[in-house]
């Protein structure tokens, strides 16, 4: 037996319960018809396992075997996998209704007769949250806005076979209110979507806030580690506009101190407006982001949220500015503008000035350019996202880097330092060679004159013995 029949001869059973509670009961035994051995049937072991990850692959090997197949085939498996997955989560849900609602029911029958079962209300809302689903698949395929020749149609082509009987018994009005519930096809998050153009445009016009707020975008995330330039992309939502830690231009050229704070699935951070891109989401992308929704148990949007999102863009292309909010905007720009230029500049300065410096190893104002610096620096962390100052490891990092700023002066001026005294040791042990080589010169000197001195005087009494006479001669140091 399938698990949404199961599922609906469960509500079955506790209806016709219901009808029958005005009368009297026989013995308690008769309590016990609500779950009998046919309907106590085995909707899966506690072994089961969901073995696919959020993007519906079991692993590397299986992502490649998959993406080598046709794009149709590719997507078939994908479908037939997430519907897998959910009856998985369905069977378990049933199963942990059964365990625990049966011990209850039978240890307060008597009490509670009156008030009905907890476990029958919680199949009955199973099943509708299964007939809601099934309206959905239904509609898979139709228009944003159908028109009722198309909603007729489609009810004629209706591939999903279930209780028709039952499913259109209910007015079209009921069922459209029911639909703005289920989640977004891919073409209404199309519509619901903003593009970097779009915020290019609107980023500061006084409505931009209100309008992205809800909607969806598509995130650059660089390129591929597995497909070289290829870059990734990932379907997130707009939740909040926040300041920006640095102010970067967009591609036109036009200055922007503001970042978005993106979520996917239970992951949230600010980007740069420049990651959005301007191309739709593919199919890939969208069924990615509605598994990981489901795998971390995520609230997902709803057709409703899509379109207040639409109805609030449209509103803001037929928005005609007056003369001050476009004087606001203007003076806003240039505000930003300068702010950067201004903060940029002295902070080159500053650093410029710092490694001078360092080179000539001037203590005093190496203190005092890098406490600018730092100054500087805690001016532009001071404009970042609020809830990172609010974030202990936000905060940690920031320590950190100063931590490691400060370290890397100090070692500087240390090698410095060190630098300079090997300079005057070596200079001085230049100086003493020096001295010594001089000393051996002068040395030398003084002996070659005492020997000139003693060939002199040798050749002079050479000259007075031949005379006939007789000198003595003493030398005198």
């Amino acid at each position: 037996m399938d698990v949404d029949d199961f599922i609906l001869k469960l509500a079955d059973n506790d209806a016709s319960k219901n009808s029958k509670r005005s009368k009297k009961y026989v013995s308690d035994s008769e309590d016990d018809q609500g779950f009998t051995d046919e309907d106590d049937m085995d909707v899966g072991s506690d072994d089961e396992i969901d073995e696919y990850g959020p993007d519906l692959y079991k692993d590397e090997d299986d992502r490649r075997r998959l993406l080598a197949l046709p794009e149709v085939e590719r997507e078939r498996i994908l479908s037939e996998r997430s519907e897998e997955r959910q009856r998985y989560l369905e069977r378990l849900e049933v199963r942990k209704l059964l365990k625990g609602g049966r011990s209850r029911e039978e240890t307060t029958r008597r009490s509670t007769r009156a008030k009905g079962s907890s476990t029958s209300k919680a199949l009955s809302e199973l099943t509708r949250r299964r007939e809601e689903r099934k309206s959905d698949r239904s509609k898979r395929h139709r228009r944003y806005s159908p028109s009722p020749e198309r909603r007729s149609r489609r009810r004629s082509n209706d591939e999903f076979d279930y209780n028709q009987s039952d499913e259109w018994s209910a007015s079209e009005e009921e069922r459209e209110d029911k639909s703005k519930f289920d989640f977004p096809s891919l073409e209404q998050i199309h519509h619901a979507g903003f593009t970097r153009q779009m915020m290019e445009q609107w980023m500061y016009a006084p409505f931009f806030e209100k309008t992205i707020v809800g909607s969806f975008v598509r995130l650059n995330l660089g390129a591929k580690s597995d497909r070289g330039a290829e870059s990734a992309y990932r379907l997130c939502e707009v939740v909040a506009v926040k300041p920006y830690h640095k102010v970067y231009k967009m591609s036109n050229g036009v200055p922007c101190n503001q970042g978005l704070l993106l979520k996917h699935g239970k992951s949230e951070k600010v980007f740069e407006m420049t990651l959005i891109s301007n191309q739709p989401v593919t199919k890939s992308e969208y069924d990615r982001y509605k598994n990981t929704l489901l795998y971390e148990k995520v609230r997902p949007p709803t057709v409703l949220q899509t379109e207040n999102t639409l109805d609030a863009i449209k509103a803001a292309k037929s928005y005609v500015l007056n003369h001050e909010e476009v004087a606001a905007m203007v003076d806003r720009k240039k505000q930003v503008n300068g702010q950067n230029t201004n903060i940029a500049m002295e902070r080159a300065e500053v650093l410029a000035r710092l490694q001078h410096a360092q080179a000539h190893n001037h203590t005093a104002d190496i203190r005092t350019f890098s406490q600018r610096l730092a100054e500087l620096d805690a001016l532009i962390d001071s404009r970042q996202d609020g809830n990172n100052h609010n974030n202990p490891q936000r905060v940690w990092e920031e320590i950190n880097k100063r931590n490691r700023e400060k370290d890397k002066i100090e070692s500087q001026q240390v090698e410095l330092k060190l630098s300079e005294e090997r300079r005057k040791a070596m200079k001085l042990a230049i100086a003493r060679q020096q001295q010594k080589e001089q000393s051996m010169e002068a040395t030398s000197e003084d002996a070659a004159k005492l020997q000139s001195a003693v060939i002199v005087v040798a050749n002079y009494e050479d000259l007075i013995r031949s005379a006939g006479k007789d000198l003595q001669i003493t030398l005198l140091d």
